[in-house]
């Protein structure tokens, strides 16, 4: 009962931080809070190296490598017929990229062209790879963690998957595509969203 409470309180000061923020950038094409000084200190010794590594972790995260990984896990399962591990891939991921498409046409933010490193369409607020990834990656979590193998592992498990969510925002400041509260904002929905929706889709 207390962990749900606690759990019911975060959900709730995320969407109050993600709504602030959003107000803020609305229609917005400039920085707030710690954009700018963020993206200099990230921005003032590029190294090609790294470049060539935010790229691949980039590439992780986006619909180009997420949507053939999912629909092939989605068909494995369909096939095995484990329909809820099915239901929560599918929301995790395309249902997460719709609810994320929509909040960027209605927020309307600009993207921080002068940072950029590699050629980006779109809006910026809320990031789309950090918050796609914070689901889904945290749903794998969820799925693993359900299972009688890696049961003993939980703390492991969620941490690993963090990692990852926090280094794919990372990969996109070091790019330059978003401003730092687009990564934080896509972190909050993405957060929100894994909690309902795993509250929501039952066995």
């Amino acid at each position: 009962m207390k962990y749900k409470k606690y759990n019911h309180i975060s959900i709730i000061l995320a969407l109050i931080i993600f709504v602030i923020i959003g107000l803020m950038v609305r229609n917005s094409s400039e920085g707030i809070l710690f954009d700018y000084d963020l993206l200099d200190f990230l921005h003032r010794d590029l190294n090609q190296f790294l470049i060539s590594i935010m790229k691949f972790i980039s590439f992780l995260g986006s619909g180009y490598f997420l949507f053939p990984a999912i629909g092939i896990a989605v068909t494995y399962t369909l096939i095995k017929r484990k329909y809820y591990i099915s239901k929560l891939l599918i929301a995790s991921s395309l249902g997460c990229w719709v609810l994320n498409y929509i909040l960027k046409l209605f927020i309307n933010r600009t993207r921080p062209f002068d940072y950029f490193l590699v050629e980006q369409g779109g809006f910026s607020y809320p990031s789309g790879h950090s918050m796609v990834s914070m689901s889904m990656y945290l749903t794998l979590a969820y799925l693993l963690c359900k299972s009688e193998k890696f049961k003993n592992k939980k703390v492991f498990i969620y941490t690993i998957a963090y990692i990852f969510v926090i280094l794919m925002g990372i990969s996109r400041l070091y790019l330059g595509v978003h401003w730092p509260t687009d990564i934080l904002g896509g972190f909050l929905m993405g957060f929100i969203y894994y909690q309902l929706i795993v509250k929501a889709i039952k066995e």
